[in-house]
């Protein structure tokens, strides 16, 4: 866990999702957001890009 930036506590581990992670400090509230350099491309972001092949 890192620590805070702002008062030096240990950040809680509060949220993650495939492209980032969220810790928040229980003692000023702070929240920092980690973005991971690689995550899995689902099959909805690559339909959103149109690189899906018509089914006619």
């Amino acid at each position: 866990m890192p620590e805070c930036p702002n008062c030096g506590e240990r950040m809680s581990h509060n949220d993650e999702t495939t492209k980032l992670t969220e810790y928040v400090c229980a003692r000023c509230h702070r929240t920092e957001i980690v973005r991971k350099p690689a995550y899995r491309v689902t099959a909805g972001e690559t339909a959103a890009a149109g690189a899906v092949a018509d089914d006619d």
